[in-house]
């Protein structure tokens, strides 16, 4: 199988570096033609909040793609090492990580739904810039598609999660009715205060955000916190703007916001404290000031839906397997063998017939020599379906074989 995959994520790559793979819809057509150039047979180019990834194929079943991946990362302002912050997989290892993206198993939220209609607008992008894709790379992708589907009916997946942010943010959906989104403050620059980010910037895009950290050149860093009102936490703690609702996850080891903090704050806010050891003394804060939803709050939730899920997962998993050995089964057998099985009977009397008379006219040496030639050929030129034709030659050659078939 030709298939190849580089790709990062955020738990490989500093933000900075990630950056710099990312493509803009008006760049994304001209730098993926200009990949083209450096070896590249066809691309397709997956860009997600918190993964980026280039599919392609190689010419041959043994071509290494290493040097092509270099002088891409090169080509894109990064440095030969930054190769290594990332994975590079090929043949059935790079179809199976496909797979499980499609299936939202290798997603920080395991579940999710949306990474499937990002892969579908990846190989769409690529059609409709005439980036080339090769036939093997869409049967891959559809492969991929179908997969996830029935990932998706027939497990439940995506209907507990584990993960304490999405946990937080149903929490959020359900108490909108009596707790209003209309201001919103993220603190600190974790994974789950970027996921709340994006969470944000897609459910919610009209809510102002205000992004407090210690260092706002750090928050630079980061592609979500681009539109983001930004504020050190020196101030945003000494004088706190107006917010509804509050998400803090920073790494300080003691509290940061008590009693003062909130008796300052204009309006008695929603708090989802994601900190451990946590950002808010709880204890401190009476009812009337905030109302706090910690960590601990939601493991527990999280702990009772991890049995679930797990079970879910593994199931997935099997599914994925069985797909990705049918697929392989089938792409190793056809066309040949499966041409090959709608005409054997003949084939195996004509040849049957065709070695009786040559082994009548071919001394015993020769025969034998004549055998091997006739292995070798099918080992050389029909590698893809060497053992059924092997099996077919020996009961050919083996007089004893033939003589129970008779």
């Amino acid at each position: 199988m030709r298939l190849h995959v580089w790709g990062t994520d955020f738990r490989r790559m500093r933000a900075e570096a990630r950056a710099r793979l990312f493509l803009s819809q008006e760049q994304r057509g001209p730098v993926l033609k200009s990949l083209l150039d450096h070896g590249f047979s066809d691309l397709v180019y997956l860009a997600t909040c918190n993964r980026i990834e280039f599919y392609t194929t190689a010419s041959d079943y043994f071509r290494d793609t290493r040097k092509l991946w270099t002088k891409a990362l090169r080509h894109l302002g990064l440095a030969d090492e930054d190769y290594y912050q990332g994975y590079h997989l090929e043949g059935k290892a790079a179809l199976r990580h496909l797979l499980r993206v499609a299936s939202s198993l290798e997603s920080l939220v395991v579940g999710e739904p949306q990474i499937l209609g990002q892969l579908k607008e990846a190989l769409a992008f690529s059609h409709a810039n005439q980036i080339p894709v090769h036939a093997s790379l869409d049967r891959a992708f559809e492969l991929a598609f179908s997969t996830a589907k029935k990932v998706r009916t027939n497990t439940k997946l995506g209907e507990k999660p584990v993960s304490v942010a999405t946990l937080g943010l149903q929490h959020l959906e359900t108490l909108e009715k009596t707790n209003p989104l209309t201001q919103v403050a993220l603190v600190g620059r974790s994974p789950i205060i970027i996921l709340v980010a994006q969470w944000m910037q897609k459910n919610r895009p009209g809510v102002p955000v205000l992004w407090v950290n210690r260092s706002l050149e750090k928050l630079r860093e980061i592609p979500e916190a681009a539109t983001a009102m930004k504020m050190p936490l020196s101030d945003f703690l000494s004088t706190p703007p107006p917010f509804t609702h509050l998400f803090t996850a920073t790494s300080s080891r003691d509290p940061l916001m008590g009693r003062e903090f909130f008796r300052r704050a204009h309006v008695r806010p929603l708090v989802f404290d994601f900190a451990e050891p946590p950002d808010v003394a709880r204890s401190e804060v009476p009812p009337e000031f905030a109302e706090v939803i910690q960590l601990e709050d939601l493991k527990v939730e999280a702990e009772r839906n991890s049995v679930f899920r797990a079970q879910a997962v593994g199931e997935a998993e099997e599914m994925i397997e069985t797909a990705l050995k049918d697929y392989c089964l089938d792409q190793k057998e056809a066309p040949l063998l499966r041409d090959f099985s709608q005409i054997e009977p003949h084939f195996f009397k004509e040849l049957e017939n065709a070695w009786a008379g040559l082994a009548s006219d071919l001394s015993p040496e020769n025969q034998e020599k004549v055998r091997r030639w006739a292995e070798k050929l099918a080992k050389r030129h029909l590698h893809l379906s060497r053992e059924h034709l092997k099996g077919v030659l020996r009961q050919i050659t083996d007089p004893d074989a033939r003589a129970q078939k008779l």
